[in-house]
């Protein structure tokens, strides 16, 4: 009786933490761009004036991270996410109202702050916190959230799109973090206190957040995370128009769209379910080489290879955005997790930035995306190399080798 209420405890505060992420990255990030070609075509603007919104969503929110770090550890993560997702309803309302470019860059400058409270680090602590035996389980599938968001959200606003057009959707679509705070109010219960022996059994093993950033491992999360996400919201961002590219319907764009982050989905709830029996360093490699190869098909440029490559790139991608969550946690521990997870986000936020900006920057260049993915090949060689760098440490820093 037990371990089944156990596992439905595990169960319940994962999926919370799925439908946060559902919310807030699906309608700031991946769902929003089924809205891509109806703006262009009203506003006249060129991809990369259009992803500049993106680029400076990611970089104020990396801005912002250490210090909503710094605000998690100290109220917690629940009263975040509540203000989080307030905020997003708020904005998105707002949306339907643009008449100008920077109206468009204001409100993604104020996402930022709704999805840095809001954010995979809220959710991975607020997860970490409740749960402690199959953690890697649990993280999986509150994770699996940002891939759902890309499932559900262009398949809501599509046919908001297609019945009432984009404005309308917006306001429509600012109901859906609404219904989520008032579920999260309701039935995310307080983080269980801990026995004095328990506490400083954790705390031995656990770094603060000078020790962190005296560690190389750090260091190396850091660069290995700044050039992953670059390299996905690259994708992502403008996967949509290069599905337009290569001759692909507006229907059949959207509907790859989904399949892929269900792909991606998928690979996040397996490679979370494995990490509690392998090895996540190594795992954690595998899946970087998987992504390296799918995006070497997209740089192709060829329609033959679209879904042999986004098959690659969505399990390698869905398992390195589990694991690099995990690796932190793991690794460094819950107790600083909000400032150390703050600091790794300022890199990956500048990643997700310049990705999502400048593959657009370089197509319009270009003439295409090839010249585009090529870049990211690079850079995830790159990632792969400095990837060995990454392995379990202690406060004091000294290095256990991956077994």
């Amino acid at each position: 009786m037990s371990e089944n209420k156990s596992f439905f405890t595990l169960f319940g505060i994962a999926v919370l933490g799925t439908i946060v992420l559902l919310c807030s990255n699906g309608l700031t990030f991946s769902g929003i761009t089924i809205f891509d070609s109806a703006l262009l075509e009203e506003f006249g603007w060129t991809k990369s004036e259009l992803k500049f919104r993106d680029f400076l969503n990611s970089i104020s929110s990396a801005a912002l991270m250490p210090f909503v770090g710094a605000i998690i550890d100290k109220y917690g993560a629940k009263k975040t996410i509540l203000v989080g997702l307030f905020m997003i309803a708020g904005l998105y309302y707002t949306y339907s109202y643009i008449t100008a470019a920077w109206h468009m860059y204001a409100i993604h400058i104020g996402f930022a702050l709704a999805v840095a409270g809001a954010s995979t680090l809220a959710v991975i602590i607020m997860v970490s916190q409740r749960v402690k035996k199959n953690r890697g389980t649990a993280i999986g599938i509150a994770l699996a959230g940002t891939s759902l968001g890309g499932i559900v959200i262009p398949q809501i606003g599509g046919p908001l799109l297609e019945n009432f057009g984009w404005r309308a959707s917006f306001q429509w679509e600012a109901l859906i973090p609404i219904g989520i705070a008032i579920l999260i109010f309701f039935f995310l219960k307080p983080v269980k206190k801990q026995t004095e022996e328990s506490k400083k059994a954790e705390e031995a093993t656990e770094f603060n957040f000078k020790q962190a950033l005296a560690s190389p491992v750090f260091w190396a999360i850091c660069a290995t995370g700044t050039f992953c996400f670059y390299s996905i919201m690259g994708i992502i961002a403008n996967l949509f128009l290069y599905l337009l590219e290569l001759d692909y319907t507006e229907s059949e764009a959207r509907n790859t769209f989904s399949i892929f982050f269900i792909i991606i989905l998928c690979a996040k709830l397996c490679s979370g379910i494995v990490t509690d029996f392998i090895n996540e360093y190594k795992l954690f490699r595998i899946q970087l080489v998987l992504m390296l190869l799918g995006t070497v098909g997209m740089a192709m440029n060829s329609e033959a290879f679209v879904w042999p490559a986004l098959i690659a790139v969505g399990i390698g991608w869905g398992g390195l955005y589990t694991l690099l969550n995990y690796i932190i946690i793991s690794t460094f521990g819950v107790k600083s997790a909000g400032k150390i997870g703050g600091i790794i986000s300022v890199f990956e936020g500048v990643g997700v930035g310049l990705g999502a900006w400048l593959t657009g920057l370089i197509s319009d260049q270009t003439g295409s995306y090839s010249a585009s993915f090529w870049v990211v090949v690079g850079l995830l060689t790159i990632s792969f190399i400095t990837s060995f760098s990454i392995k379990y440490v202690t406060p004091d820093n000294d290095v256990t080798p991956v077994t």
